[in-house]
């Protein structure tokens, strides 16, 4: 492998990984050098260039073995998990749920269990091995897995989860008031105000930064707000559909548009689409994932299934917002 290959293979790392392989590098760099020099004599034993070195290439070391092997951090990037986890929850995860992928090729080592049916998991999409998601396991091996109406089936029966977030097309009035009048009191904030009159001096990043809003138990559902200073939208479960409003629904036979970078497993397949899909059996090393809010998520409908040696591990707690902390399920 060439130094351009080693290369392409860093910028596969998301920026913490890059930060530590960086640091790694440089403190063994360090460490040699600074032994190499004391074994020469050309230092004392207790120099400080020794001792930093030593003391940065232990703590780096140390930092990735615990970072693979053991416990990780991971930050909520996208809304495919409201309400369980919204953007920017922040995660502490357990990389020894299920043990280890294999350092080569396929396959698992120290495999302590299997998934469980419900459990959130967090997991290297099959397009995209460079990045990690987080979604819940639906289907399990041997599962038939269906979407009908946006409900999922397995097996013919309809699961336990009924209810997905979903954005609104419109509501009914009662929630449609007590919606504006939390969005009103949002767009008062001083600091949206100034975002919004700042015009194009405001950056896209500070425009549309966002901010969950909710839960609103109200007669007619219960709603989350999604808030930024550039656009407030309003989301309702799934299981409130006859009472909330309208969502928009794709008809079965309705194919989607295809993005460059959708994966050609959604292309190749033709198995429907976003709200009618299937149905897919799962072979005996693939697991179905799905976002709880199954109207923005790309998942398993669009990647296809999850393999055994792509499992990441699992959620322990979320610690941050402060507010949000504790156990996730």
């Amino acid at each position: 492998m060439n130094l351009a290959d080693l290369f392409k293979n860093f910028r596969q790392y998301d920026s913490t990984e890059q930060f530590l392989y960086a640091l790694a590098a440089i403190f063994t760099v360090w460490f040699a050098l600074a032994f190499l020099m004391r074994r020469a004599g050309r230092l004392e034993k207790k120099h400080a260039f020794y001792e930093w070195g030593e003391a940065g290439f232990s703590a780096v070391w140390l930092a990735l073995i615990i970072r693979a092997l053991l416990v990780e951090a991971y930050s909520i990037p996208s809304e495919s998990m409201v309400p369980t986890l919204l953007i920017d929850d922040h995660l502490l995860v357990s990389k020894t749920t299920f043990g280890w992928p294999a350092p080569f090729g396929t396959g698992r080592i120290f495999q302590f269990r299997d998934v469980r049916r419900g459990e959130i998991v967090i997991f290297v999409p099959p397009n995209q091995p460079q990045v990690s998601y987080v979604k819940r396991c639906v289907g399990l091996p041997g599962d038939t897995v269906e979407v009908r109406d946006k409900i999922v089936y397995i097996d013919g029966r309809e699961t336990e989860w009924p209810f997905s977030f979903g954005r609104l097309n419109e509501v009914a009035p009662s929630s449609l008031k007590a919606l504006n009048a939390a969005r009103e009191q949002f767009m008062a904030r001083p600091d949206v105000v100034a975002l919004r009159e700042a015009g194009t001096s405001a950056t896209m990043a500070e425009l549309y930064h966002t901010t969950w809003l909710g839960p609103y138990v109200l007669p007619t559902g219960t709603y989350y707000l999604e808030a930024a200073a550039a656009f407030v939208r309003a989301y309702a479960r799934i299981l409130d559909l006859p009472k909330a409003g309208t969502y928009e629904t794709q008809p079965k036979g309705y194919v989607e548009q295809v993005a460059p970078s959708q994966p050609d497993w959604a292309r190749d397949h033709h198995l429907g689409n976003r709200d009618w899909f299937g149905p897919y059996t799962l072979a005996s090393d693939e697991y179905w994932m799905m976002g709880d809010n199954r109207d923005n998520s790309l998942d398993s409908r669009y990647f296809g299934p999850v393999k055994s040696w792509e499992l990441r591990g699992t959620p322990l707690i979320r610690y941050w917002p402060l507010d949000r902390a504790g156990f996730v399920h």
